[in-house]
């Protein structure tokens, strides 16, 4: 009874679009099948031939529904597949019993309506033993057919499923990535504000205030995992402000940003922790005056930053240049593959460069 059921609903779910295709093609197919008994008779053109090809094609559409369900039900996975091939097979024998009954109460009808008799079909039993071969080859085509489409199916939804994992997968490590801001920034920016706070209450407000506009720009990446090259700027603004404060003379920066990359898509937070390794390796060992160059321009159809700061310790980071530059890597071979590239280049004995390249978006 339950198979029963889900077979009625299987057939419930066949849409207007799949009978429409389902009725072309079966008329095209009863057509030449029509054209051939025609030519093998010999016969003149007549009602009766086109009556009993387009009966048995119609009918055989009429019912092929059910293996189509079959098919999908009986798996062919390697734990099913020899059960499966037998319950088909045996499958065909009701299927096509069922099919050549309802043929010969379709063709009996209908000759009724025409002629006012039944149609002569001779000796039942004959009939069903003359049909039952007939079918074979149609009842293969359609097996092979369904398999087939249940196949490409079952591929499709797998491939699906495996790629949204892999966008679970690729999300939760840039999530990581992103996250992973490295608390020696904010331990000194603490502590700036609680040696300033007593002696220059200005100075300790204004940094508070940068702070807070670059955490609230941190927690508004959670949302926003891409923003505008301006939209970064302005909270890598409030960075370099904070890290002059604190270093004072010792820093000086400079930022050029050509006009039309300002609008250019980028993850967010690309920049602190380039910006935060620039400072903390090039300018906080040494108490010699430094300066952070950060620079922004499209050259051909690509996207390049570079950022420059003097030559310190980095001669002991390579090649891993901290874990800062390290998770910059790997966030943009997650978010680009091949089509972004990360480099680090000494220039001359006072400076190193550091230079992304990104495609425009």
């Amino acid at each position: 009874m339950q198979t029963l059921k889900a077979l009625l609903h299987f057939y419930s779910t066949i849409t207007a679009k799949q009978i429409l295709i389902g009725l072309v093609s079966l008329s095209i197919v009863a057509f030449f099948i029509t054209q051939t008994a025609i030519a093998d008779r010999k016969e003149s053109l007549s009602w009766e031939p086109w009556l009993l090809e387009y009966s048995a094609v119609y009918c055989y559409g009429l019912v092929c529904p059910i293996i189509i369900f079959c098919c999908k039900k009986w798996s062919l996975d390697e734990t099913h597949r020899y059960k499966s091939m037998l319950k088909v097979a045996i499958l065909y024998i009701p299927f096509t019993f069922l099919f050549i009954s309802l043929m010969i109460g379709t063709r009996h009808l209908a000759y009724l309506l025409i002629e006012g008799r039944l149609w002569d079909n001779g000796d039942l039993l004959t009939r069903y033993i003359y049909e039952y071969p007939k079918t074979i080859g149609f009842y293969c085509a359609i097996v092979f057919g369904a398999y087939t489409k249940v196949y490409f199916e079952t591929y499709q939804k797998e491939q699906i499923h495996a790629a949204k994992l892999n966008e679970q997968l690729l999300t939760a490590q840039i999530a990581v990535l992103r996250n992973q801001l490295q608390p020696h920034f904010l331990f000194n920016t603490l502590n700036l504000i609680s040696s300033t706070m007593y002696q220059d209450v200005d100075k300790a407000d204004s940094i508070i205030m940068r702070l807070g506009n670059l955490l609230r720009y941190s927690l508004a990446a959670e949302q926003k995992p891409w923003v505008t090259f301006n939209e970064e700027l302005q909270a890598m603004t409030s960075f370099l402000e904070i890290a002059q404060l604190r270093f004072g003379d010792r820093l000086s920066t400079k930022i050029e940003i050509e006009p039309q990359v300002e609008s250019v898509l980028i993850p967010a937070m690309l920049l602190q922790p380039l910006l935060e390794n620039a400072v903390k390796y090039g300018i906080e060992p040494s108490d010699d005056m430094g300066g952070v160059h950060l620079k922004a321009y499209s050259e051909d159809g690509m996207l390049c930053i570079t950022i420059m700061n003097p030559l310190l310790e980095y001669e002991n980071q390579q090649p891993s240049f901290g874990i800062g530059l390290q998770n910059t890597k790997e966030r943009l071979e997650l978010l680009y593959g091949d089509s972004a590239n990360v480099s680090l280049v000494q220039q001359g004995n006072n400076s190193i460069i550091l230079t992304l390249t990104l495609p425009m978006q």
